[in-house]
């Protein structure tokens, strides 16, 4: 009954905070602190493992923190995590439902997976987001305007185009700080970014001219909240102080904003309990000269007005990693290969299917494909 009760109060005060109006960004230093947790579906271990341990613990640990932290949001990406939690804990999914139709729990990432976007096609990119958008639409009642990949290794310059034309507004990753090999960024550059980050936040410039906005530097998923972050007297020596960071942003584009991760990593959960509570007493009191929120993964993107691209900075090109990228994508033949097969074998169906277009392909014989 108390559990009940407090789901109510939650969905009243979520709708009282969809209501709020956004911040004016040309004037309001803000900055979106984004709760999530990372998982490897099947990194150094099975299927088995993630749906008895990790995703049971991924929903609990926010239950528990929801009914704790009235501000606290919860991002979590890949439809078919949620496919396998509706599969196997029907009751925690009901449960999750709820807590996403209150405003709490986000279905970020608009895709199947947090997949790779290097070696596959542009075709295979837009399946992720097609059918992960329609899951969520379908299960959970809402979609997202952005585009989550915090560990892919490396980023094509075609797939800010991609984005764009899947109805994406924004992307995020913090994998560049691993070392990117994109000519921009620096302790000389305007906002003083990683070498190899072209920005803090701006607008990433895909082939055809259209984009996306990119929060491109927002800090490990796997940080921990340890100061309060709309002041700078609190910043400790080896920390980064937002207040400036964000007054720099303003300075170069007229939007004083900036996107910061916090959370857990490649196990799924939930942010420590310690991060959730001191952000919820940022949110709360709010009277640092840093506006703090307690983000979705979309928030930002959304906020930033079309007008105002414009003046943000911009970058078009690949943004490959210099230790991941080449290594983990190009050492192995059997995977070129094998992908090879995978298009050959897809274009022969196509064909016998008759699929609108797909005629004017040439057939591709059985030999082929051996």
């Amino acid at each position: 009954m108390i559990r009940r009760l407090a789901l109510l109060l939650f969905l009243a005060f979520a709708t009282i905070v969809r209501a709020a109006d956004p911040p004016d960004l040309t004037k309001k230093p803000t900055l979106y602190v984004v709760g999530y947790a990372h998982l490897d579906t099947q990194w150094r271990w099975e299927y088995p493992r993630t749906i008895g341990e990790y995703l049971p613990h991924t929903m609990r640990d926010n239950f528990a923190l929801f009914e704790k932290y009235p501000h606290y949001i919860f991002n979590f990406s890949g439809a078919n995590r949620y496919r396998l939690m509706r599969e196997y804990y029907p009751a925690d999914y009901a449960t999750l439902q709820k807590w996403v139709k209150a405003g709490r729990w986000f279905p970020a990432g608009s895709s199947m997976e947090e997949s790779d976007v290097n070696s596959p096609s542009a075709e295979s990119i837009i399946r992720q987001v097609l059918y992960g958008s329609a899951y969520f639409r379908h299960e959970l009642g809402r979609t997202s305007a952005e585009y989550m990949l915090p560990d892919c290794f490396g980023f094509p310059a075609s797939l800010p185009s991609i984005l764009h034309h899947m109805g994406i507004r924004g992307f995020s990753t913090q994998k560049l700080t691993w070392g990117s090999s994109a000519p921009a960024g620096g302790p000389d550059s305007p906002e003083k970014t990683p070498l190899g980050t072209p920005f803090n936040v701006g607008v990433w410039d895909g082939p055809d001219g259209n984009g996306v906005i990119a929060a491109f530097n927002p800090g490990s998923y796997s940080a921990d909240i340890r100061y309060d972050l709309s002041r700078s007297d609190t910043t400790p020596p080896n920390g980064t102080d937002w207040p400036k960071r964000v007054q720099r942003n303003g300075e170069v584009s007229g939007l004083f904003t900036d996107y910061h991760y916090y959370g857990t990593g490649d196990v799924g959960g939930a942010p420590r309990e310690p991060s959730v509570q001191l952000v919820e007493s940022i949110v709360s009191k709010n009277d640092g000269p840093l506006h703090v929120i307690s983000s979705t993964a979309e928030q930002m993107f959304l906020d930033v007005k079309p007008e105002q691209m414009a003046h943000l900075p911009h970058y078009a090109g690949d943004l490959e990693l210099t230790n991941h990228s080449a290594g983990s994508l190009t050492s192995e033949a059997y995977q070129k290969r094998w992908n090879r097969k995978n298009e050959l074998v897809g274009r022969r169906c196509r064909t016998r299917l008759g699929y609108g277009g797909i005629a004017r392909w040439p057939a591709v014989s059985a030999k082929e494909i051996e």
